[in-house]
């Protein structure tokens, strides 16, 4: 199975794929770890597969001239363009998972042909699922937690796999109700009335009408790579997502 992390910069992708990974290795399930981020300084982890073995963006800036950016965006053209070679490198790893970490510009992997160039190749060699992680320090609003979730529907879209949803950092949260926010609709209603005004609370509470029923069909996991809390529900609600039968695909 293949476990494909995505989420904004500074949510804690790196974090999570590596502490998750030793998690699931001491229960006896072999993991290997790929790294895809070709902007990576280091990784607390050792991978199977690392992009930077091809090339990285300070080699791309110094090669093309360009800055920070620029360069990015020319790493993941680069990575479709190799979408199945890489496969084929990470294919040759048997584990029983491959905890996959991505870009810190998730935008850049996911919204260029980058993402489903490479999401739609792995595939093909096995089960492949979606973590998308949202910083739970950063909501603070409900319009936080609606873009949050709109974003997530995006990836979603342009991905095609199935996706569920983790909110990291469980163990700083940005407010406290955000378990409610996302579980009661007539809470999340209620706070965007007192929070949000004008023309955004009217968008706000239209939008919480649509994302309310996604929410209800899956459970949203709070995680802490910290303390690991959460990372039993997190491979519960994975093997939820992959089974044939359920209804997040």
């Amino acid at each position: 199975m293949q476990i494909v992390f995505i989420g904004p910069a500074g949510s804690g992708k790196t974090t999570l794929v590596s502490e998750y990974g030793k998690w699931l290795g001491s229960s006896g399930q072999k993991i290997s770890f790929v790294n895809l981020d070709p902007g990576a300084e280091e990784v607390p982890y050792s991978p199977s597969f690392d992009i930077r073995e091809f090339f990285t963006v300070e080699e791309i800036m110094k090669r093309e001239k360009l800055g920070p950016n620029g360069a990015m965006i020319r790493a993941m053209d680069m990575l479709a363009e190799k979408s199945r070679e890489l496969t084929s490198r990470i294919e040759l790893s048997q584990a029983d998972y491959r905890l996959i970490d991505t870009p810190g510009q998730s935008e850049l992997f996911v919204f260029r042909n980058t993402g489903p160039e490479i999401v739609n190749s792995l595939s093909g060699i096995g089960r492949t699922i979606i973590v998308f992680l949202i910083d739970g320090q950063l909501i603070c609003h409900p319009s936080d937690l609606i873009a949050m979730f709109s974003l997530a529907a995006a990836c979603r879209l342009r991905l095609n796999v199935p996706l569920v949803h983790v909110v990291t950092k469980a163990d700083a949260l940005g407010r406290s109700d955000l378990e409610l926010l996302m579980q009661n609709p007539d809470y999340l209603e209620k706070r965007i009335v007192e929070e949000e005004g004008g023309l955004l609370q009217e968008y706000m509470l239209e939008y919480s009408r649509i994302i309310h029923p996604m929410l209800r069909r899956q459970r949203t996991v709070f995680v802490s790579a910290i303390t690991k809390t959460g990372f039993e529900a997190l491979e519960s609600i994975i093997h939820d997502a992959m089974c044939e039968c359920g209804d997040l695909r």
